[in-house]
């Protein structure tokens, strides 16, 4: 049996979150989730390990952005970042900040899955 890869889910959306983790664990994936984009979230992907990491971009406290600029500072865990801007400007910024993937919401979740995997397969 193939081992469950682990998504870090990082946000404060209780939609999306529902709607990740409804539908990821079925398909080999361990799924943790936080709000938090302070220490605690340091701390639990030291602690997690994650695989991945799916980043919204709005945040309550810290855009996505600016945390996506301070998770690479701790490691190098891949990261898709998950936005309803849907302007390109912000998608190049997204993936300057060296997130591996954006997807611009509405987006349907085999596209999202698509992209887990292959962005999975290039790390």
């Amino acid at each position: 049996m193939m081992k469950e890869r682990k998504i870090l889910i990082v946000s404060g959306d209780p939609g999306l979150l529902d709607v990740l983790q409804s539908n990821l664990p079925g398909r080999g994936y361990q799924i943790e989730n936080t709000g938090d984009c302070g220490e605690e979230l340091r701390e639990m992907i030291e602690e997690v390990s994650p695989d991945l990491v799916i980043l919204d971009i709005f945040m309550p406290h810290l855009d996505g952005i600016e945390l996506c600029l301070r998770i690479r500072q701790w490691c190098n865990v891949p990261i898709i970042m998950l936005s309803s801007w849907g302007a390109s400007g912000n998608k190049v910024r997204g993936l300057d900040l060296s997130a591996d993937s954006y997807l611009t919401e509405p987006f349907g979740f085999p596209e999202l899955i698509t992209r887990i995997e292959k962005t999975l397969s290039r790390n």
